[in-house]
C-alpha cells in the first residue's frame, strides 16, 4: 500500500531538489501573468491542438504529392505510435502527454486516414479535442493498437495487394536512429499477413527528404505562429535563468527547475529540450538537472527548446556568472563578441531560394577562423519543428548530408555559433579557454532572414544593474 505524503511533506521534498525557493521567487505575484489565445483554466496555459482544417489539408496534400513521385510511388504512409512519435503528431495532431496512434495515411486522398490511439479513453481524449480534424469523415480515430488493427484495416483499405508499396516512419533513419525504430514483432507481423507488401523506408538525406521529413522543412503561416510562440518562451527561459543566478542558487539544478517550469507555464507543454551546463559546451548535461556546483566566473550556457503544439525554437545565450570585476569577465566578452558577429555576418550571407544550407555552415566556419577562434558547434543551424522533424540540422563537420537544401522562405531555424578563442588572440583564466555560445531564432522570407526574438544580442551576466 503507497505511503501518502502530505502537501507540506511533498513541498519540503520539492525544495530538498532545489527547487522550492527559485518556484516561489519566479512564480509568485510579481511574475507577469501569462495569457494564451488557446485555453485558460484557472489562470494556467493549457496546451491544445490548434491547426486548422486547411492546414491539415495543406500539408496532408504536400505529402501526397511527394507519395506520387516516380522514385516514391508509395500508395500509404505508415507512422507507428511505438516508433517516433512525431510523425503521428505531424500527421494527425495526436501527441505529446496525451499519447500517441498508429497512423495510416493513404495516398488517395479518398480514402479516410485511420488513428489507433489505444484505449477508449485514449479515443474519447482526441476526439474530443479534433473534432475539426475529424468532421468531415477524413480522420477516424479508432481505439485499440498493435498490428492486429493495423493488419484488418490495411486489408480493407485494399492495401493488401501483391505490388502495394507503404512507406514506414523510422523504419531505418537518417538524422536519428540509422537503424530504425519500429518494434521486431510489429514488423514481423506485418510481413506475415501482407506478404506481396514492400515495406519500405521514407526518410533519406538531402533534398528529396521524404514525403514527410521534406514538406516540414518549410512552416505555413500557422506553424510560423506556433515556432514564434516557442521562441519568444524561450526567450523568456534565459531572462528566467539569469534571475534564478541571482538568487542563493548552489547548483545547476537550481537554475535548471526554475527554467524548466517557467516555460511549461508559458506553453502549456513540456519543453523539448533544457541543456544548461557551467563552463561546459551547451548539450554537455543531456538535457538533465544535476548537482554541479554554480560558482562566481563560471559561463552558462544551454540548449532552450520550448514547446508550442509540439513546435520547438532553440535559443541559446551564454551567459556570465558575475560582472565586469569578476575574473573570466574579460575573455568572456571578447568571445561572445566576436560570437555575436560571427551569427549577424553569417545570416547577412544568406540570399533566399539560394545559399544552400553548406555554403552557410561552409561561410560560417571561415568567419569563425578569421576571427581567430575555433568553431565548437557541431550543429550551427538548427531548425524548428516536431522533435526530431526539425530538419535541416548540420554544422560544418556534422550531418553533411543536408548541405544541399536550398534555403527558401517559410524555412525557420537557430542559428548558434558556439566557438573558443584562440590563445593567441585571448586568454581566459583557466589553461584552457572556454566556449561561448548565441544562438538566435530567424525565419527566411522572399526578402531575407528575419529575427524572431527581441532580447539584446549582447554580453549578459547574472550581476544586477543598478
Amino acid at each position: 500500500m503507497a505511503k501518502k505524503i502530505s502537501r507540506r511533506a511533498a513541498l519540503r521534498n520539492i525544495s530538498a531538489i532545489g527547487i522550492g525557493v527559485p518556484m516561489a521567487r519566479w512564480f509568485g505575484p510579481s511574475t507577469p501573468q501569462v495569457h494564451s489565445a488557446e485555453s485558460k483554466a484557472a489562470g494556467a496555459v493549457v496546451s491544445k491542438p490548434m491547426f486548422s482544417v486547411a492546414e491539415r489539408n495543406r500539408r496532408w496534400e504536400a505529402i501526397r504529392r511527394i507519395m506520387a513521385r516516380p522514385q516514391w510511388n508509395l500508395d500509404a504512409l505508415l507512422a507507428p505510435s511505438s516508433s517516433d512519435k512525431t510523425y503521428p503528431r505531424y500527421l494527425t495532431q495526436i501527441g505529446g502527454r496525451g499519447g500517441s496512434a498508429d497512423v495510416i495515411f493513404p495516398r488517395d486522398a479518398a480514402k479516410p486516414v485511420h488513428a489507433y490511439t489505444g484505449s477508449g479513453r485514449n479515443k474519447s481524449f482526441w476526439s474530443k479535442r479534433l473534432g475539426s480534424w475529424t468532421a468531415d469523415g477524413k480522420l477516424v480515430i479508432e481505439e485499440d493498437d498493435g498490428s492486429k488493427p493495423v493488419i484488418a484495416r490495411l486489408k480493407a483499405l485494399g492495401l493488401d495487394r501483391a505490388g502495394t508499396r507503404i512507406g514506414v516512419a523510422k523504419l531505418t533513419g537518417s538524422r536519428f536512429d540509422p537503424e530504425g525504430m519500429v518494434p521486431v514483432t510489429f514488423l514481423d507481423n506485418l510481413k506475415a499477413a501482407l506478404p506481396g507488401v514492400s515495406l519500405l523506408t521514407i526518410e533519406k538525406w538531402g533534398t528529396d527528404a521524404g514525403p514527410i521529413d521534406e514538406p516540414a522543412m518549410v512552416k505555413s503561416a500557422e506553424e510560423q505562429d506556433a515556432v514564434r510562440r516557442s521562441a519568444a518562451a524561450a526567450e523568456k527561459a534565459v531572462e528566467t535563468i539569469v534571475r534564478a543566478a541571482r538568487a542563493p542558487a548552489k547548483t545547476q539544478a537550481d537554475i535548471w527547475f526554475p527554467t524548466y517550469m517557467a516555460m511549461f507555464a508559458e506553453t502549456g507543454e513540456d519543453p523539448t529540450r533544457l541543456s544548461i551546463a557551467l563552463d561546459q559546451a551547451s548539450n554537455a548535461t543531456l538535457g538533465a538537472p544535476v548537482d554541479d556546483p554554480l560558482k562566481a566566473g563560471q559561463i552558462i550556457s544551454q540548449e532552450i527548446d520550448a514547446t508550442v503544439q509540439g513546435y520547438r525554437a532553440q535559443v541559446n545565450h551564454s551567459i556570465f556568472v558575475g560582472g565586469p570585476s569578476t575574473p573570466g569577465y574579460s575573455y568572456y566578452k571578447t568571445a561572445m563578441d566576436v560570437a555575436i558577429k560571427v551569427l549577424q555576418d553569417s545570416i547577412a550571407f544568406i540570399v533566399p531560394g539560394k545559399t544552400t544550407c553548406g555554403q552557410l555552415v561552409d561561410h560560417y566556419a571561415a568567419i569563425v577562423e578569421k576571427l581567430n577562434a575555433d568553431d565548437r558547434s557541431g550543429v550551427v543551424l538548427h531548425s524548428s519543428g516536431i522533435s526530431n522533424l526539425s530538419r535541416p540540422r548540420l554544422g560544418p563537420t556534422n550531418s553533411r548530408g543536408d548541405s544541399d537544401i536550398v534555403l527558401v522562405p517559410g524555412m525557420a531555424f537557430d542559428f548558434k555559433p558556439a566557438l573558443r578563442m584562440k590563445r593567441s588572440a585571448v586568454e581566459d583564466i583557466g589553461r584552457e579557454n572556454r566556449v561561448v555560445q548565441i544562438g538566435e531564432h530567424y525565419l527566411i522570407t522572399d526578402k531575407g532572414a528575419v529575427r524572431l526574438g527581441r532580447r539584446a544580442l549582447a554580453p549578459l551576466t547574472t550581476e544586477a544593474v543598478e
